[in-house]
């Protein structure tokens, strides 16, 4: 069922987090400190999410392990976060506008992709009691 919203969330998801992964600079004051691909930890995080994401996207007869990979997948986003965070404070950084709207894009997409899973998962589950 790739036609369900919650498809097109986590393929939005997917999307952004591989920009994360590739394309994305952190300046400290008139330099660019690093890419993002730059800092392993932060590479591997952004790119498992995105494969656990694009799982999640094609485990539509399993509701219960979509719901699964999409919370690994909310945490991965929400490590990656206070990654930055910490970097912020650790060095004097200033982050590019367009990657703070895509880590907050790739958060709010992935919560309402879970809320679109859980909503088809409690539909299945009322019919079934009716049955």
């Amino acid at each position: 069922m790739i036609q369900r919203v919650q498809s097109i969330y986590l393929l939005i998801a997917v999307i952004s987090m591989t920009l994360i992964s590739f394309k994305v600079p952190v300046y400290n004051f008139n330099e660019t400190l690093f890419m993002a691909q730059d800092d392993t930890k932060m590479f591997v995080l952004t790119i498992v999410g995105a494969i656990f994401s694009l799982l999640g996207l094609f485990m539509f007869k399993s509701r219960k392990f979509q719901m699964k990979l999409i919370r690994l997948s909310i945490l991965i986003q929400m490590i990656i976060g206070i990654r930055i965070i910490m970097l912020l404070n650790k060095f004097e950084i200033i982050l590019d506008s367009f990657f703070l709207f895509l880590l907050i894009f790739t958060f709010v997409a992935l919560i309402m992709a879970y809320r679109g899973v859980k909503k088809d998962d409690d539909l299945v589950r009322s019919v079934d009691r009716i049955r």
